[in-house]
């Protein structure tokens, strides 16, 4: 598959890249992190005004009319600045959904505002003891609409998010996605801290009453697929993520360790250090090859089940030893956690874990290879 970007996917991806540098500053992203939203605001009106936050949209409601592939090379950029700004929440797991599956009412309502910066989205995908393809959340029918019982832990962004979807199971086994508004009754939001000190959420639903309305696409039919669809893209999106992150560490370590000496030579000339680079490198590499290939079929409406979680596992288990290499390399300035590399490491780590690890991913991805046909 040729990986290789159009003029106008390199010419977003470089605005973003200028724009985030400019002002994702490591002074500036400790003073967001100090801060109740943990939110950038500033940026993210930057990225409206750009027209980057709606690139992934449709041109009806404000936005470039590309997709998921381009949404991921943001992220990819994202990730290398390490950036205080929710858009894998708002794009990948809010916007997107609503685009595929929404009513008309529901995207007209909730869209627009994305594209300018106005609007956060976000979905609830993590619960204790589950993962995010079987929800453990209830939803059981009341009059016409629905009452959601259940707790949703790490959501991103959700004390400032529009609408929240939530995905939940009913008594017969049906799935769907509920939008969910933080102001209704019997939602519950309480701050969380994270390894990499991103706004998220423990979000619990005691008998919260969604209409049919607010139902997105209107109905449950086929809510297990939407779930899927769901779950693929935001995993990819994470892999993104990595993919910049990862190739940040390599780049930052890299220069570190020219300019570093001992025994008066730069560190880089050590075997031991350049083979720990190279290592690191060819790991950043495949995190970004598996990434592009995972998002290139989603983007093309391909099912890509193997693809997603080869590619999550390369984030998980890869980019967890290119966040070591940097730190190692970095020796013990990387203790600080004000230095730069730690918040590397942090997201690294954060990326790693989120929407199931390697393990799990590599559980999936032998399930699926079994149930494949043998050829004879």
């Amino acid at each position: 598959m040729d990986f290789a970007l159009t003029d106008d996917q390199q010419a977003a991806i470089d605005l973003a890249g200028q724009i985030l540098t400019d002002q994702a500053t490591p002074e500036r992203i400790k003073q967001i992190e100090g801060s109740s939203s943990r939110i950038d605001h500033e940026l993210w009106a930057t990225l409206a005004t750009a027209d980057l936050l709606g690139l992934a949209l449709p041109e009806a409601f404000g936005g470039g009319g590309y997709g998921f592939l381009e949404a991921c090379l943001v992220l990819q950029q994202i990730g290398r600045s390490v950036a205080p700004v929710p858009y894998w929440a708002t794009i990948v797991l809010g916007a997107l959904p609503i685009v595929e599956f929404g009513t008309d009412g529901q995207r007209q309502e909730l869209l627009p505002g994305v594209a300018r910066g106005e609007t956060f989205l976000t979905a609830a995908l993590d619960e204790p003891g589950t993962g995010p393809r079987e929800p453990f959340t209830l939803a059981r029918a009341d009059g016409g609409g629905w009452r959601l019982d259940g707790v949703k832990i790490v959501v991103p962004a959700a004390a400032e998010a529009a609408a929240i979807i939530v995905p939940a199971r009913t008594d017969d086994g049906l799935v769907g996605l509920f939008l969910v508004r933080p102001g209704a009754d019997g939602v519950g939001i309480e701050a969380e801290d994270t390894m990499a000190h991103w706004p998220a959420h423990q979000v619990t639903l005691d008998a919260v009453r969604v209409e049919p309305t607010d139902v997105l696409g209107g109905s449950l039919d086929d809510g297990r697929a939407r779930l899927d669809w769901l779950v693929d893209r935001a995993t990819v999106g994470l892999t993104a993520l990595s993919a910049g992150v990862c190739d940040a560490a390599v780049r930052r370590t890299a220069a570190y360790a020219t300019e570093r000496k001992q025994f008066g030579r730069a560190i880089a000339t050590f075997q031991a250090v350049g083979q720990r680079m190279a290592g690191a490198y060819i790991d950043a590499r495949a995190i970004r090859l598996t990434m592009l290939n995972a998002a290139s079929l989603l983007d093309a409406g391909v099912a890509a089940d193997k693809e997603v979680a080869t590619a999550k596992f390369w984030a998980g288990e890869g980019g967890s030893r290119v966040v070591h290499a940097a730190l190692h390399v970095h020796g013990g300035v990387s203790i600080d956690i004000d230095y730069p590399i730690h918040r590397y490491f942090q997201w690294g780590k954060q990326i790693e874990n989120d929407l199931g690890s390697s393990n799990p991913q590599l559980e999936r991805l032998g399930a699926i290879i079994a149930s494949e046909p043998v050829s004879a």
